[in-house]
């Protein structure tokens, strides 16, 4: 009966072991995509993290976007294929075909 107890204990530990284990693991993997952490009071704007750039697309064509900035600072999300620019504010990128068409810039356009 002892040894019916001990294995049962052991086995409590290996499962709650177990259970820590993928939980950080789930963690790590839901953490890839967070914002670039902000400094702390140098009131540094945050930016868009890279692996989220990889994975964004434009909703007007679907295709791959690029991370600019311009001469005052703004980072927008640029598609060279129709000229739309997308702002991201505090990290957060604006990707509404409103906001796209809004702040079209012909000049972006690459024939």
């Amino acid at each position: 009966m002892k040894n019916l107890f001990r294995i049962v204990g052991i086995a409590a530990f290996v499962g709650v072991a177990i259970l820590i284990f993928r939980a950080l693991r789930q963690y790590r993997e839901d953490s890839v995509f967070d914002l670039a952490p902000a400094a702390a009071g140098g009131g540094q704007k945050r930016s868009i993290s890279p692996e989220l750039l990889s994975i964004l697309a434009d909703p007007a064509d679907k295709g791959p976007i690029e991370l600019l900035t311009d001469g005052a600072g703004k980072e927008w999300l640029v598609n060279r294929r129709n000229g739309y620019r997308y702002p991201v504010e505090d990290g957060i990128p604006i990707m509404l075909l409103e906001e796209g068409e809004k702040n079209k810039d012909e000049g972006l356009i690459q024939k």
